[in-house]
């Protein structure tokens, strides 16, 4: 370990005494102007390999480092201007060129740039040209993603781009499945893709008003390749291995100037939603295979149509088919019960059959320079059914089993949602940032289930003179409708040069009915029914004023909202509540962005949580007679106030990122859990007004790129902490917990044929409990991985990946252990490559298992999950591949990884 942090030091350190020596000048225009974002590149005059690249700054000022001596070639390129070249003998010490004047361009003698350009920079967007990073023909977009700096994509598929979470992917620009990323991360080709812009997007309102936005949200762009747009380009995939798993998939796409058209089609059960077997191969630290045992349908149709450049409609249709079964899941509870120690043992097992519909559609209208409209709304279906089994031993203070119960349940329901979206905005003329924004928006949902709990209980089992057995068969049958409306504005005056006053207003209306009828037999005797009708209604309105300042640099904004809500609630027939809040909640917001590739921003504000009504029902839930709930209707609202801070800084010619976040949230007059477990082991739970909540997180990322040993290392760092209170058995507890996290990774620079990773994470967590004799929990995890992805040939293609976690927790008496091994080997047929043969193993040590220890308020617990295990399949892969050039093979001038 001391040598590994050595090492850490000197990875960090080594940039700055390696780097001294460097390429400078001046990028200027005929009229001696600086000119911005030129790219600059030293390429090999021999094979146009490039060897160091950079942009100019505001100044037109560029620094080209990491430069290999000899003879190099010199380019620059700006956009409307002829390409400078020029030979230079590098010597190995630095070198300054001074002015260099660019000419206006002659599109008939225009010199034509040889080298691959990896990134390009604007004002907003940095782009990616795919052309610099390897793919294999049956790469989907999330593999080419995954070898970007800066990009990061986790187990579920987010994606996070320079340190911000990346919302919506779209695809030459327009909205491609509702702009969900997965969807076109995981089924389209990495070969269709000709560069990647990220962006930071304005909202509609910024780009309409000119003033900027405080966080800009960051989105990504795909932009096809030329030859894309004008053919059918996709794949399909089949494959079939041992213990009958199978996988089917198809992605098929017509993009033509004005309509987009893609299908897609998966049906498997390999536990994957993903376009093929590769989300099953790549996992990361921390992560294995699912749990149990799923069989995904999928079929979903995207139509895009463009009206004109800036008027476009999208609409897509999805239809969803899942049936899961958990396995057996055995789970150990340890809670702290008025100084007694109290364990329980479960085992479960469940199966679920889910259809659903979905359709969705969205319509822009940005032909107006001076006005924007958007409009989206969405229709939802679905049904499912499930049956479970369960079993449980509850063992009191003294370890006696005391509670035995066996049971099973089955449920039936089905579900319907639709909304509706209008966003408008207009600003009053070009001269003035006077603009004004309003929305509507609507969502309404039903939902109609049938649910069955049979159980058999047996109570005071320690005490065989006093042991009783209780039958219950329970059938409840509910009605759920909830809808809600809102509708706010936005106007904006300014009142001298980049200081403007923004006035807000917003009215929101809420209501849910809830029809219950459920029956009980105890015992075989008839009991009362519980038949209610449940109401709400909730309203929303506020109003507020801000004050902006707002520069290329900086958006700064300060005000207050006053806020007034209302709840009416209750049962049919019964007693009403109506409750009135009235709030002053104040904000601030500040963005700087001092240059291209560094930006702060900090945010404070207050807001009112009020209490949902799960939590005001004074209705008693006893669907499951061991775990009864009721609401508590007195309760109140949370004040909670927040602190969010970012920095960022990142250059994307270097390699070097740095992204620090730190949040701190305080919560008063916090709802919390007040549980009762009476002598029979029957637990009751409520809800309370009762002191403080704190939590503080912080993170920091850093990575950088080490090109004289062609590597690059990423470092991760994260701390929490929490702080917060609950009552068991009329005993005020308050559980604190720390949570910390490290992991570094390295990897090399040149992926042509060879691409490695090694990295380590370890996780540590330490909680304290005050209630009984609660014992407070150490738990670490370490995590250890390697990965390999060899191009042997242009047609044979290694991959393998090994990690190692491993589980210590003081709560338990032994560590667990878990290596994942997975392995493939493909090859790649036909002259054009087009055709894909895999061999597939999955989990070779057939060590894995599903395994979660965590704890909370006064309990800790371990369960362990049956997986899918060892599997091997043989899978075939067809590229429609739309290119006409032999083998969609990139020049044989291929780039330097740079990145």
């Amino acid at each position: 370990m001391y040598k590994l942090k050595i090492y850490i030091v000197l990875l960090v350190l080594f940039p700055s005494i390696s780097w001294a020596q460097s390429i400078t000048g001046v990028v200027l225009d005929p009229d001696s102007k600086s000119l911005e974002l030129a790219t600059v590149s030293l390429v090999n005059p021999k094979d146009s390999i490039l060897v160091s690249y950079s942009s100019t700054d505001k100044n037109g000022k560029f620094n080209l480092e990491n430069i290999s001596k000899g003879k190099l070639l010199l380019q620059i390129h700006f956009v409307g201007f002829r390409t400078y070249q020029k030979v230079i003998e590098y010597k190995g010490e630095a070198i300054n060129l001074g002015s260099i004047s660019l000419e206006n361009s002659n599109e008939l003698d225009e010199v034509i740039v040889t080298a691959i350009v990896p990134i390009t920079v604007k004002e907003d967007t940095v782009s990616y040209n795919t052309k610099a990073f390897k793919v294999r023909v049956d790469d989907n977009v999330e593999d080419l993603l995954k070898k970007m700096p800066g990009v990061e994509i986790d187990a579920s598929g987010k994606i996070t781009a320079q340190g911000e979470s990346v919302g919506k992917i779209y695809v030459d620009g327009k909205e491609f499945f509702s702009g969900d990323p997965t969807i076109a991360t995981k089924n389209l080709s990495a070969d269709a893709i000709k560069s990647i812009e990220i962006i930071d997007e304005k909202s509609e309102k910024s780009r309409v008003s000119g003033v900027n936005d405080s966080a800009p949200k960051k989105v990504i762009n795909l932009k096809l390749k030329d030859d894309k747009k004008v053919n059918d380009f996709g794949k399909i995939q089949g494959g079939y291995g041992t213990d009958d798993r199978y996988l089917t998939s198809l992605n098929y796409n017509r993009f033509s100037s004005k309509l987009q058209t893609s299908i897609i089609g998966k049906y498997n059960n390999i536990n994957t939603s993903g376009s093929d077997i590769s989300e099953i191969m790549n996992f990361n630290s921390g992560g294995g295979t699912q749990s149990g045992f799923v069989t995904t349908g999928i079929g979903g149709l995207n139509l895009g149509y463009e009206f004109n450049k800036k008027q476009e409609l999208n609409a897509d249709y999805f239809y969803n088919h899942t049936k899961s079964t958990s396995g057996d899941v055995y789970t150990t509870r340890t809670e702290f019960i008025e100084n007694q120690e109290i364990l329980t043992e479960s085992r479960s097992r469940n199966e679920n059959i889910s259809n659903g519909h979905s359709a969705n559609f969205n319509y822009r209208d940005r032909s107006n320079k001076l006005s924007s409209i958007y409009v989206r709304g969405s229709l939802d279906k679905s049904k499912s059914t499930g049956k479970s089994v369960n079993t449980l031993d509850k063992y009191n203070g003294q370890g006696e089993l005391d509670l035995q119960s066996i049971g099973g349940t089955d449920n039936e329901s089905t579900n319907s949602s639709g909304s509706a979206f209008l966003y408008y905005t207009k600003r009053f003329n070009e001269k003035s940032k006077r603009s004004i924004s309003t929305n509507f928006g609507f969502n309404a949902s039903k939902s109609k289930s049938s649910n069955t709990n049979n159980q058999l209980n047996r109570f005071n089992i320690s005490d065989i003179n006093n042991t009783f057995d209780s039958k219950q068969e329970i059938v409840k049958d509910q009605n759920l409708d909830n809808a809600s409306t809102n509708l706010s504005f936005e106007y904006t005056e300014p009142i001298s040069n980049n200081h403007l006053i923004e006035f807000v207003g917003d009215v929101s209306y809420k209501t849910t009915d809830d029809d219950v009828n459920q029956t009980k037999l105890e015992n075989d005797v008839v009991q009362n029914p519980l038949i209610y009708n449940q109401y709400y209604r909730g309203t929303e309105l506020k109003g507020g004023v801000l004050y902006k300042y707002d520069t290329k640099k900086h958006a700064f904004s300060t005000g207050v909202k006053f806020v007034d809500q209302t709840q009416r609630f209750g049962l049919e027939n019964d007693k009403e509540y109506n409750n009135r809040y009235t709030n002053i909640n104040p904000q601030l917001s500040f963005r700087y962005r001092p240059k291209r590739g560094t930006f702060m921003r900090i945010s404070l504000g207050k807001s009112v949580n009020l209490p949902n009504l799960s939590r005001l029902s004074p209705v008693l839930n006893d669907f499951n007679p061991l775990y009864l709930k009721k609401g508590n209707p007195y309760l109140t609202p949370e004040d909670k106030y927040s602190v969010n801070a970012m920095f960022g800084k990142f250059n994307h010619a270097s390699g070097f990122r740095l992204f620090t976040n730190f949040g701190y949230n305080y919560t008063n007059n916090n709802i919390v859990n007040s549980e009762t477990t009476d002598v029979y082991g029957v637990r009751t739970t409520t809800y309370e007004n009762y002191g403080d909540k704190n939590n503080a997180n912080l993170s920091f990322r850093f990575g950088n790129r080490i090109k004289t040993w062609g590597i690059r290392y990423s470092i991760n760092l994260r701390g929490s902490y929490s702080e917060y209170l609950s009552i068991i058995n009329d005993e005020n507890n308050e559980t604190q917990s720390k949570d910390g996290s490290f992991g570094f990774s390295l990897e090399n620079n040149e992926k042509e044929k060879f691409d490695a990773m090694i990295g380590a994470d370890w996780k540590k967590n330490y909680t304290i409990f005050t209630s009984g004799d609660n014992a407070d929990r150490d738990y670490f995890q370490q995590s250890y991985y390697v990965k390999l992805d060899w191009n042997i040939t242009d047609r044979l293609n290694i991959n393998s990946q090994f990690k190692y976690d491993i589980y210590t927790d003081s709560n338990f008496g032994t560590d667990q252990t878990v290596p994942i091994w997975n392995g493939s080997i493909s090859y790649a047929l036909l002259e054009s490559r087009r055709l894909n043969l895999m061999i597939s193993a999955l989990d070779i040590l057939n060590k894995n298992i599903g395994i979660v220890r965590n704890s909370s308020d006064n309990y800790f617990e371990e369960t362990t999950k049956e997986v899918l295990g060892n599997y091997y399949m043989f899978s075939v892969t067809y590229n429609l591949n739309g290119n006409k050039n032999k083998g969609g093979k990139q020049s044989s001038k291929r780039s330097r990884r740079v990145m």
